[in-house]
């Protein structure tokens, strides 16, 4: 099998795939649809064959249209059928009223057909990445399945409704060969071999299609991805001033874009042309081959004349939709495969919500292990300590120790490769870590917010949460008197990502969040890292309060986040290397906790001299 073959098979293979989808999605759709555009194109059809007769009247002085009938109705209605003029023309344009009604119809449910296929695409999508595993969502670009989720989407939107109008199109060709059979095969023959040798002709443009659409979606989600990222980074590209360096990359991509976009108009443009004068020396050919060999009448002649006219931009269509189908397929393939890796790595989802996992004894670990994939080393190793109801443990080390990636296997967002993780005695697994999850507030570091009201932000976690618990939550997390302070209160739409207010007052936020939520294991991942000592003064001492009522992890750097913890644990390299109460081991000189409080009282003894000398100046 020649390169050319195996391209054209493998392209026939994708539109093959591409079109089941399509048409399974329809469902019932998909059979209304093509049935009226059956009915539609074979009243067309007739109305066509209608014009012979009618034409044969031209200089003739008979008032009736005379029609050969078909064997299988010549018993019924005779050899022949005579019909008025009148009552032919009302015919013909009864058979054309009825074609327009039919292919409104048909419009109508093709445009039903396509937002449901793509709706429920983009639903499905969207409903494989919010169940997939966080070990794989993490892992993968934010922007690459926004891209997938919105541009990706648009583009096979484009690629359904061009493989609509292409088999539209084949539909309609079928009705008009059927019709050119009847008046002259030898002709019908004629026409739809040179159509077919024309088609051929173009795959060159078809290859230089697919090829394109495949840049086209490698450099869309280099635009998007560098959209995105300068959005989401606005702020420190403008204090660092490296705008130019986003304008640059976002410069680069699109001019590659446009280089592949002239290459394809080019070819497409050359092979529009050669279709063009190609049809222009065929259809001379077919009239000079009716009018001289044929010794076809005048009536037939123009029949096939305008039945030609309307094959050959079919032909030409069929041409353009295949194109456009073969250019945006790429993004049906881009789709398919997020959506497969996340559909491989789904998580246990139950039909029927269970109650939350309860914590009534202790959370334990055994033996974990975890590596991040395409990591060569472990970010945990042969991790172990138990964690009793009720208890505040703080969890240290430096940057890259395993601490969040700690807090996640507790949380049930990563499964470790070797140990366990067990809660009351119940081992983690598939099936029962989302009901865990229930029963777990989490509150990073880089705080998430909507660009909503701030009553809005805070039922994030417990939607049915009412304004006095709201309050309630508000005063827990030390929020209270700023957000009384809004203009418009619980009400105040605290802009993108939360801009409208500090980076203090965010993080405050996300802790209401989660106390409103009442959970059994709050989880704190540096999360007052953005307060001054004064307030994480104030959430160390609503923190200390739930001491019993609450089980709290605390990952934390500053002391007054540690202080208050029953039990501290050192991290580093992914092991366990110190653990023990606050007090022994900010003792002890040698111990990661003691090197930390002398390094943070040597830092504020620092800071206070500096202060002192500014103000004797």
């Amino acid at each position: 099998m020649s390169s050319d073959q195996r391209d054209t098979t493998s392209q026939l293979r994708q539109i093959a795939v591409f079109g089941r989808h399509v048409l399974d999605q329809g469902r019932a759709r998909t059979a209304a649809a093509f049935g009226f555009l059956f009915l539609g194109s074979l009243t067309e059809g007739v109305s066509i064959l209608l014009l012979v007769p009618v034409l044969q009247l031209v200089g003739n002085e008979r008032r009736f249209v005379v029609f050969d009938t078909p064997a299988w109705l010549s018993g019924w209605l005779g050899p022949r059928l005579q019909i008025g003029l009148a009552a032919a023309l009302i015919l013909v344009v009864a058979l054309v009223l009825a074609q327009s009604l039919l292919l409104r119809f048909k419009n109508i449910y093709m445009a039903e057909l396509l937002y449901d296929v793509i709706n429920r695409l983009r639903v499905s999508l969207f409903e494989s990445i919010t169940k997939a595993r966080w070990g794989l969502i993490g892992g993968l670009r934010g922007s690459d399945l926004n891209h997938a989720l919105t541009a990706d989407i648009d583009r096979i939107q484009s690629a359904a409704f061009h493989l609509m109008l292409l088999i539209q199109g084949l539909v309609v060709l079928a009705i008009y060969l059927c019709v050119s059979w009847l008046i002259s095969p030898i002709m019908t023959i004629v026409a739809f071999v040179s159509g077919g040798a024309m088609f051929a002709a173009l795959r060159p443009v078809r290859r230089g299609a697919s090829s394109y659409g495949k840049l086209l979606t490698q450099n869309r989600k280099a635009q998007y991805r560098t959209v995105t990222e300068f959005l989401a980074g606005v702020k420190v590209a403008k204090s660092f001033n490296s705008e130019p360096l986003f304008l640059a990359e976002l410069s680069s991509t699109l001019w590659h874009m446009r280089q592949d976009f002239v290459r394809y108009v080019r070819l497409n443009t050359m092979g529009s042309v050669l279709f063009q004068v190609a049809s222009a020396f065929v259809l001379a050919g077919f009239v000079y081959a009716a009018l001289r060999w044929l010794d076809l009448p005048l009536p037939k002649i123009l029949v096939l004349v305008f039945v030609f006219m309307r094959v050959a931009p079919r032909f030409s269509g069929l041409q353009s939709d295949l194109q456009e189908v073969l250019t945006n397929l790429p993004a049906f393939d881009a789709v398919m495969r997020v959506q497969q890796a996340c559909e491989r790595e789904q998580e246990e989802f139950d039909s029927h919500p269970l109650p939350r996992l309860p914590l009534r004894r202790e959370i334990r670990l055994d033996r974990v292990t975890f590596r991040h994939e395409g990591r060569p080393e472990d970010t945990l190793l042969d991790a172990s300590l138990a964690i009793p109801a009720g208890s505040i443990l703080a969890i240290i080390g430096p940057s890259g120790s395993g601490k969040t990636t700690l807090a996640d296997v507790i949380m049930g967002l990563l499964e470790p490769l070797e140990g366990t993780v067990s809660v009351d005695g119940l081992e983690l697994n598939r099936e029962n870590r989302r009901r865990w999850r229930d029963s777990i507030s989490y509150v990073p570091q880089e705080v998430f917010l909507l660009h909503d009201t701030v009553a809005a932000n805070l039922r994030l976690g417990a939607p049915d949460a009412s304004e006095a618990e709201i309050w309630d939550a508000l005063r827990a997390a030390n929020a209270e008197e700023f957000v009384a302070a809004l203009p418009e209160g619980l009400q105040t739409v605290l802009g993108d990502r939360g801009l409208r207010i500090s980076g203090g007052e965010r993080q405050r936020l996300s802790l209401a969040r989660a106390l409103l939520r009442r959970p059994q294991l709050l989880i704190l991942d540096e999360a007052t890292s953005a307060l001054d000592w004064e307030h994480q003064n104030l959430i160390a001492a609503s923190i200390r309060a739930l001491r019993g009522s609450m089980t709290v992890i605390t990952i934390a750097h500053r002391l007054s986040m540690i202080a208050f913890a029953d039990e501290v644990v050192a991290l580093e390299g992914g092991r366990v290397v110190e653990a023990g109460d606050y007090a022994t081991l900010s003792e002890d000189a040698n111990s990661r906790l003691g090197r930390m409080a002398r390094s943070e009282r040597a830092g504020d003894a620092s800071a206070t001299g500096a202060a002192a000398a500014d103000i004797s100046r």
